[in-house]
C-alpha cells in the first residue's frame, strides 16, 4: 500500500502492461487519427458550402488561432471519449477512480482550485504590468473577445480535465504500481508532462521556457493531487491557468500568439517569468496545505 490512498485506486480492474499499451495507443494515436479525419471532413463540408477550393482560403482558416482552438477542443473531446471507453472496457475500472477516492466528483474543489489560482495569477500579472508595461499591449476588442471567451469556456474545461485525468490520474496511478513511494510517480509524470509541451513554442528559447513552465505547473498540480487524494483542485487550477493565458495575457511567441486576448506580451524575460511561476506555485501549495502539512510529508516519505 502507498502512503497516498489515491494511488491505491490503481489496484482496481485489470492493470497488465497490455492494458496500458492498448489504452495509451487507442487514446493518443486513435484520437489523433480520428481528429484529423473529423477536421478534414468538416473543412470539406465548409469549403463545398462556399464552393471554393482556393488553397489561400484554406491556409487563412488554418492560420486563424480561434479555428485552431476549436480544433483543439474537438481533438480533446475525442481523446476523452476514447480514453473513457478504454478505462471502462479494457481496464474495467470505474472512471471516478482516476479522479478521487470517493464515488462522486467534488465540484466545490474544482471551483476552489480555479478561483485560488486565478486570484494568484491576477496578483502576479498586476505586478508584472507595473514593471514590464513597455512590453505589453492592451487591445480589448469586444466582439472577438466574446467569441474567444465562449470558445475558451467550451474548450479548456475539456482539454485541461483530460490532461489532469490522463497524467495525474491514470499515469500517476499506473507508475504508482511500480513504486510505493509517491514521489516516484510524481517526478515521472511531471517530466513527461513538461517534455510533451516542447513543441508549443515558436522558437527554441520559447519552447524551453514553456517546458520549464509546464514542469513547475505539473509538479505543483501533482503535489496538490497527492496531498488531497483527488484531482479536482488541480483540475480547477489547470482550467483557470489555460483560460487566463488565452483570455487575459497571451504571448506572441506562443503557439496561439494571435488570440484577441486582453493583454498581449511582445517581449519578456524568460528567467523572470519562470521565477514568478515558481513563487506562484509555492504560494498556491502554501495556502492549500497551511494547516495540512502532514499531507505533504507523506508524499515524500
Amino acid at each position: 500500500m502507498s502512503n497516498v490512498r489515491f494511488l491505491d485506486n490503481a489496484a482496481q480492474g485489470k492493470n497488465n502492461i497490455v492494458s496500458y499499451i492498448l489504452t495509451i495507443g487507442i487514446t493518443v494515436i486513435g484520437g489523433i487519427l480520428a481528429s484529423i479525419l473529423l477536421v478534414v471532413f468538416l473543412m470539406m463540408v465548409y469549403f463545398l458550402s462556399l464552393r471554393t477550393t482556393l488553397l489561400s482560403t484554406q491556409f487563412d482558416i488554418l492560420n486563424n488561432p480561434m479555428i485552431i482552438l476549436i480544433i483543439v477542443g474537438i481533438s480533446y473531446g475525442i481523446f476523452m471519449l476514447l480514453f473513457y471507453l478504454c478505462i471502462r472496457f479494457i481496464h474495467k475500472k470505474q472512471f471516478i477512480s482516476l479522479i478521487n477516492i470517493g464515488k462522486n466528483i467534488k465540484w466545490t474543489r474544482i471551483f476552489k482550485g480555479a478561483g485560488l489560482w486565478a486570484g494568484i495569477m491576477t496578483v502576479f500579472i498586476l505586478v508584472s504590468i507595473i514593471f514590464n508595461k513597455g512590453s505589453l499591449s492592451f487591445n480589448f476588442n469586444p466582439v472577438p473577445f466574446i467569441y474567444l471567451l465562449i470558445i475558451s469556456l467550451l474548450v479548456f474545461p475539456i482539454q485541461a480535465s483530460f490532461e489532469e485525468i490522463f497524467f495525474r490520474g491514470y499515469l500517476m496511478q499506473g507508475f504508482g504500481l511500480l513504486s510505493k513511494k509517491p514521489v516516484v510517480p510524481l517526478i515521472i509524470t511531471t517530466l513527461i508532462f513538461g517534455l510533451i509541451h516542447f513543441y508549443n513554442g515558436t522558437n527554441l528559447i520559447m519552447s524551453i521556457k514553456i517546458v520549464l513552465s509546464a514542469l513547475i505547473l505539473g509538479l505543483m498540480l501533482g503535489i496538490i493531487v497527492l496531498g488531497e487524494n483527488g484531482l479536482e483542485t488541480a483540475m480547477g487550477a489547470h482550467i483557470a491557468n489555460n483560460m487566463f493565458v488565452a483570455l487575459f495575457l497571451n504571448s506572441t511567441d506562443s503557439g496561439l500568439g494571435n488570440l484577441p486576448s486582453l493583454i498581449t506580451s511582445y517581449s519578456s524575460n524568460p528567467f523572470s517569468e519562470i521565477l514568478f511561476l515558481m513563487l506562484m506555485a509555492a504560494l498556491m501549495i502554501t495556502i492549500l496545505f497551511w494547516n495540512k502539512k502532514e499531507n505533504l510529508y507523506r508524499i515524500f516519505q
